[in-house]
């Protein structure tokens, strides 16, 4: 399993039990809204890291971000690890993703 899996289905579990509280409950919406950041964050990374992959295979179907893609995917992936040490407790998690 990869970070970006990992990382999905923690925060589909997140929303699954965010959308289970009722509409106006106190904190729901944000929770929601933390969601959707965190899997923005979670989409700019893997946006990075099909960029930089362009430079290993320049026929590869990815968009071209511009700028240098291997420092934009270094920050993006520092980010993701960051996201993904909040589920340090989970038996899915792999602690290689701390190095």
């Amino acid at each position: 399993m990869t970070i970006v899996e990992f990382l999905n289905a923690r925060l589909d579990e997140d929303e699954r039990a965010s959308r289970a509280v009722p509409v106006g409950s106190r904190g729901r919406e944000r929770a929601l809204a933390e969601v959707a950041a965190k899997r923005g964050i979670v989409r700019g990374y893997t946006e990075a890291h099909d960029a930089s992959m362009r430079i290993v295979d320049p026929s590869a179907p990815v968009p071209n971000v511009g700028g240098d893609p291997w420092s934009e995917l270094l920050a993006w992936r520092l980010a993701v690890k960051y996201l993904a040490s909040v589920y340090r407790g989970h038996p899915a998690y792999d602690r290689s993703w701390e190095e």
